[in-house]
């Protein structure tokens, strides 16, 4: 994964961030999150990719800022099994 393509990835999701503040149609950049997420798919980072897959966006941005993710304490924990 480039340079570029960190750039252009991090660049789309805020632009889907702000259409989501300004209550905008977020569909354009949900299109073009998901062209760069299938651009980079063999190259970049496990993590990124597990992000990206699952719509994690919020997460794969935090990720691409920082190189890690702090969790929510209180969001639920929907993967875990209950025994």
């Amino acid at each position: 994964m480039t340079a570029t393509q960190v750039m252009q990835i991090k660049q789309a999701l805020e632009a889907m961030f702000n259409h989501v503040s300004a209550r905008e149609s977020i569909a354009p950049a949900l299109v073009e999150i998901e062209r760069l997420r299938l651009e980079v798919q063999a190259t970049a980072p496990v993590q990124l990719n597990h992000y990206l897959e699952r719509r994690s966006y919020t997460k794969a941005l935090d990720y691409l800022q920082t190189g890690i993710v702090i969790e929510d304490p209180n969001q639920p924990d929907c993967d875990s099994k209950q025994l």
